[in-house]
Order: structure tokens, then sequence, then C-alpha cells
């Protein structure tokens, strides 16, 4: 225990050298979901969304476990487990239980306002998991840990839950929260599954194996963008940019900005906020419209999502002339959250790689209406939107675990990551042609697809602006 102690303290002090996002109590709280559960999930902190979910009469019934790849082969990417602190425990058998481990922003601020809902999701998958036996001979037990968003509480929060027995942590939230416990859980061979966070760091597998991603990589999301921004402006665009000033607005920003030269887009100037500030960017948003560009990208925070349009709406109202498209970036495009923006959300561009779960014209897709019924049987039928993302995550999760169980060295930390890391998968809300797929060091990106969509506030649901990107996927 010794080295993991030292590692957690130099994590921390590498995490306190980032931005913290999103102040407030600083007590941490504990959620768990255990197998046999058969009480509802937390209640949700989320208004009820504008555009209410089919009723549902009833959970829906049993089905088989998701599909999974066979188990990685003998000639595929495995993870060496001779540089661990104890590589017995990371080849030692798991039975019975599968302890999860994650943190999450519950409380604190615009983080925990827009994500708490993952929390539920996430939760109400495992627990749907448990009911259902998807993963034959275990049950699945969940600890989620409130971080606030603040990467100097996560190494506290992961610390707590590995004494307690974590087997693997998955769906932490959050660029610099993640790379707060990075170090850690790969110094401990603990399988850091499916980061909520499109950060390309993620993909370092030779010094990072453990760790994975299941967002698009913030490069691709970028790129997607400004090749749309390109078709829509044949002769060449300005552009203005608006970014959270922490690890995750830098890393956007930084990786549009690679690309605008090769798509014929001039930056005529950068605006950032902080990640603990939850006043509107007013001054922020008047010197993006004096500059004039024709598009804005924008990468705000969770609720600041609402604030950042709410003064766009204000800015082009004062500005008749100007009347540019807006690119948000897609870890705002719920209608949970674009629908509290009202008007001001209506036209702005964004991706997506799930179905729009609110648009009727999909509430009869099989897996869409049984997962509404679902979280309508557990009365969280109000935040199905950003619940969805928790709901996938932790489908993913099970599915690695699953594959992992299959494995001839049956199910072990190493085995997960080796299954995670050879891995070919499509999650039930998955858009139609969307494939997840991880494959060692030659592909360490689980999703790369996209579709560029735009908001309509009147209706509240997503329209395409064209096809299915999937050239991203190896």
């Amino acid at each position: 225990m010794i080295r993991r102690h030292r590692t957690l303290t130099a994590a921390f002090a590498a995490g306190a050298l980032l931005l913290a996002a999103c102040g407030g109590d600083d007590e941490e709280t504990t959620t768990t979901t255990e197998a046999t559960e058969a009480t509802e999930a937390p209640e949700a902190t989320e208004a009820p969304e504008a555009t209410e979910a089919p009723e549902a009469t009833e959970a829906p019934e049993a089905t088989e476990a998701p599909a999974t790849t066979e188990a990685p082969a003998a000639e595929g990417w495995a993870v060496n487990t001779d540089d661990c602190i104890d590589p017995d425990s990371a080849n030692a058998p798991i039975e019975g239980t599968v302890k999860i481990g994650s943190a999450m922003p519950l409380t604190g601020g615009v983080a925990a306002a827009a994500f708490a809902p993952v929390k539920d999701g996430f939760e109400a998958y495992i627990q749907y998991a448990n009911e259902n036996n998807l993963l034959d001979g275990y049950t699945i037990e969940v600890a989620i840990e409130d971080d606030q968003y603040n990467p100097e509480l996560t190494p506290g929060a992961v610390n707590t839950q590995i004494d307690a027995g974590a087997h693997i942590f998955s769906g932490i939230i959050g660029s610099p929260n993640n790379a707060a416990v990075r170090d850690l859980l790969n110094d401990e061979c603990i399988p850091q599954l499916n980061a909520l966070t499109g950060s390309p760091a993620w993909g370092q597998v030779a010094d990072y194996p453990w760790t994975t991603g299941i967002l698009v990589p913030y490069t691709v999301e970028s790129r997607v963008y400004a090749a749309q921004i390109a078709k829509d402006f044949p002769d060449g665009a300005t552009v203005s940019l608006f970014y959270v000033n922490n690890e995750f607005g830098q890393t956007y920003a930084e990786a549009f900005k690679d690309v605008a030269d090769e798509f014929g887009l001039e930056i005529l100037g950068e605006q950032t906020i902080e990640a603990t500030d939850s006043n509107p960017p007013t001054s922020q948003v008047t010197t993006i419209a004096s500059e004039g560009a024709d598009v804005v990208v924008a990468v705000p925070l969770g609720a600041g999502c609402i604030s950042f349009l709410t003064e766009m709406a204000n800015a082009k109202a004062q500005n008749a002339d100007w009347t540019p498209a807006t690119y948000v970036t897609n870890t705002c495009a719920s209608s949970l959250i674009l629908g509290a923006a009202g008007a001001a959300a209506d036209g702005l561009i964004t991706s997506g790689n799930l179905v729009d779960i609110t648009d009727p014209a999909n509430a009869e897709i099989p897996a869409v209406a049984e997962y509404i019924a679902y979280m309508e049987s557990l009365g969280k039928g109000d935040i199905i939107t950003t619940a969805g993302a928790g709901w996938t995550t932790g489908e993913v999760t099970v599915a690695i675990l699953a594959q992992a169980a299959a494995s001839p060295e049956g199910l072990t930390r190493a085995s997960i990551i080796n299954a995670a890391r050879n891995f070919e998968f499509t999650p039930s809300l998955a858009r139609e042609g969307v494939v997840d797929k991880m494959s060692g060091e030659e592909d360490p990106f689980l999703a790369e697809s996209l579709t560029v969509i735009t908001y309509d506030a009147d209706t509240a649901t997503f329209s395409d602006l064209g096809e299915l990107i999937t050239e991203f996927e190896s």
C-alpha cells in the first residue's frame, strides 16, 4: 500500500495545478447500487423536460444479454502486468460480486446541475443488468462518489473506493478529474474504463494502458465541425472561439485551431470563462459580437451552455445584422439542457452518435421504448436525455465485463482491460451505423463516429445536417 499512497500524493498535487471547477459544499457523498436492490434509484435533481417521455405501464421484460464480440484472440493486444504493484492481484479471479467505482459531480455548481442525472442512468443500467442476469454468475455493485467536478477531490474519492475493494472504475466525469487519478489507477493496475470525456489523452495506450475513454475525441469533433463550416462557407469563414478555461476547454480549442487553416477558417479571437464562474459571460459575448465572425464555436460547461446561449441571443438582438452560425460542443447536446435555454438555443449546431430519445419519431424504436419504460418504472422519466449517457456507459461497461468473463482467463482485472482494448459493440441507444470499437494501440478510441445535427427549440428535437460520419473509425 505504500506505493499507492505515495502515488496518490503526487496525483493530488498534479490535480491542484489544474483549474478546479464547481465550488460549493466540500462534503463528499456516496451512492451505492447493489445487485439485488429492489428500491428505486435516487431522486433526480433536474427539472422535468419540456417534452415528456411516452407513458409506460410496466417495466420491460427481461432480455438477452447484449451482444459482445468473442474473447480477445491470442494475438490481440494484451496488458503487461509485470509492472503492477501487485501482479497477482491484477490476475486474480473476481468471484461473486464485481465492484465498480466512479466519481461524478453530484453537488457543487454548474457541472452538477447538468450532469448529476448521468449517475441515475448509470445506476439504472447496472440495476437492469442485474435483474436480467446480463453478467451470468455475477452480481454487480456500483459506488459513486461526489467529487463536485473538482479534480482535487477526485483522488480522495477514488482512493476510498480502492480501499473498499473496487475492481474497476468507470464513467468518471471530466478531463481534469480523470487525469488526477490516471497515474494512481495505472500504478495499481485497476481498469479506468469509459472516462466520460473526449480528451485525446485517453489514447496514450503505451503509457497508460489501464485507461480508456468513451466519448468521441475532441480532435475528431473539432474536425467534423470544421468540415461542416467549410461546406457551408466554401469561400472561407471567420470564427470566434468561446471556451471554459480548464483542460476540457483548452484541449478542445487547441484541437479546433489545429485544423482551422486546413479548412480555410480564420480565428478572429478567443474568449474564456473560468470553470468556477457561474455568472453569465456577458462581456465575453459582447466582445465576440464586436468581432462580427461568420461562425462562433463554443465549449461551455454544464449549465454554462444555457447562459452562453442566452447571452448570444441577447447579442444578436442588439446587432440585427449579425447572424452567425453557432456551434456548441456535444456535451451540451441534451434537450434537457437546451430546453432550459428556450428560444436562445434554436438553430444551434452540434453533433451526436446516440438517437434523439425525445423525438417522437424515435419512440417506437424497441431499444428506445425499453429504455424510456425502464426509467419511468424507476420514476426517472423526466431526465431520460441526460441519463442516456449514463445508461450507455453502464451498458458498455457490462458488455466489456461479459466479454472478459467469457475469455480463457475468466474475469480478472487484466482480462477486463484486455477485453476493453479488443472490443467491438453497438450500444442499444446508438444511431444506426454506429459501431464502437477499440483495437490496442492501433485504435485506442472507442467512439469516433458522429452526425452533425441542429436543434429546433419549438419541438425540442434535433435534425440531421448530413449522414453519419464514420471515416475516423479504424
